[in-house]
């Protein structure tokens, strides 16, 4: 037993020590120039030990996303874009956006190397897709048949995931400067608004 808690101890720290190298050698130089020999080297570990985790530099970014993203799916789970204009009328912020801010706040360090220019090109395609697939599936919850819209949902979808985004990116680039809660009610007011009338009505003031 005690062989064994040693050996997953010593997993989870080398993994910690890959990690870390990644986003420092990503910063310096940019993810597709890194090598395993890279990795290993800055890690202060031999390439058979990386390869004993994962298969190459792709693979391990893409074991990193993927547990971010199922942290996503799990909260997403609560969300109800129904919900949203009645918290923005109460000039509160959506809890569930809430809860996911927090959350991708936790993964900070990870978030805001990768989604600069020196980063992972592909993040911020896979989490317009990741938000567009979670709120399409709630949208088709609450829409109803017979209702047309001016708007088609696909292009609605489109515009909300990349705004979200964006303004994502944005908020890990300037350091996360303001409060989850701060961004959420933000986020919560041009969902239920819309990005005009919200700056018109000097909602950012007030947070």
């Amino acid at each position: 037993m005690d062989h064994e808690l040693k050996k997953d101890r010593r997993k989870i720290r080398t993994k910690k020590l890959i990690r870390q190298a990644l986003l420092e050698l990503t910063a310096e130089k940019g993810l597709s120039r890194i090598s395993v020999m890279d990795l290993a080297e800055r890690a202060e570990i031999n390439r058979g030990t990386f390869y004993l985790h994962y298969h190459d530099v792709a693979d391990l970014v893409d074991q990193l996303k993927q547990e971010i993203f199922e942290g996503i799916k799990l909260i997403a789970v609560g969300l109800n874009p129904m919900e949203v204009k009645l918290y923005a009328e109460r000039g509160e912020p959506y809890p569930t956006l809430l809860r996911i801010l927090e959350y991708l706040l936790s993964h900070a360090d990870y978030l805001r190397v990768m989604l600069s220019p020196n980063g992972d090109l592909q993040l911020p395609i896979q989490l317009k897709e990741l938000m567009s697939q979670q709120m399409l599936q709630q949208f088709e919850l609450q829409k109803s048949t017979e209702s047309a819209s001016i708007v088609a949902w696909d292009y609605f979808l489109a515009f909300t995931a990349s705004a979200n985004i964006g303004l994502l990116t944005h908020w890990m680039s300037r350091g996360n400067d303001i409060t989850t809660r701060e961004l959420a009610s933000m986020m919560t007011q041009i969902l239920s608004r819309g990005p005009l009338e919200t700056l018109m009505r000097g909602v950012g003031n007030k947070l």
